[in-house]
């Protein structure tokens, strides 16, 4: 093999690489990956770096399933708990909300502004039917907790046929 054959080799075992680890990132994360709208009546200065913020966000979740419920943990940092709406729908966890920029700062100017702020919807499909009228949440160190119990299901009884 000649060294531009052996060259060519490694730069494309390099892309190949590449492109499975922006795969596999792109497959975990793309439920997490959320759009934000600004709010009715904003205008651009009320963003740092002239409204040039990102209107997408990453809000990452875990649903981890009991024998009595379900338990979503969504990381959503920089909000309050009033800023939050919940619900099922059918099989789905809709979590929306509202994330505020603000500043007590007047005085110097942003250089970089990655994070997204705005209104925001979630949906998380749920495996099991759940109660949500005995659900309840938290808000704490910028994970949103949420436990939803699930229903009873009807146990599995045979019939007998005659």
């Amino acid at each position: 093999m000649s060294t531009l054959e052996h060259l060519s080799h490694n730069i494309r075992e390099t892309f190949d690489q590449l492109s499975e680890g922006w795969q596999h990132l792109w497959n975990k994360a793309r439920n997490a990956v959320t759009r934000f709208t600004p709010f009715s009546g904003e205008k651009p200065s009320d963003y740092p770096i002239d409204g040039q913020t990102s209107r997408w966000g990453v809000l990452s979740a875990e649903l981890r399933e009991t024998d009595d419920s379900l338990e979503v943990q969504l990381e959503a940092p920089g909000m309050d708990a009033a800023d939050f709406d919940i619900s099922v729908r059918g099989q789905s966890l809709i979590i929306s909300g509202k994330k505020h920029f603000e500043s007590e700062r007047k005085e110097g100017h942003y250089h970089i502004s990655e994070r997204a702020y705005g209104r925001f919807e979630r949906v998380i499909p749920l495996p099991s039917s759940v109660n949500d009228d005995n659900a309840r949440a938290s808000y704490k160190k910028g994970v949103l907790s949420i436990t939803l119990p699930k229903t009873e299901t009807r146990k599995l009884h045979s019939i007998r046929v005659e």
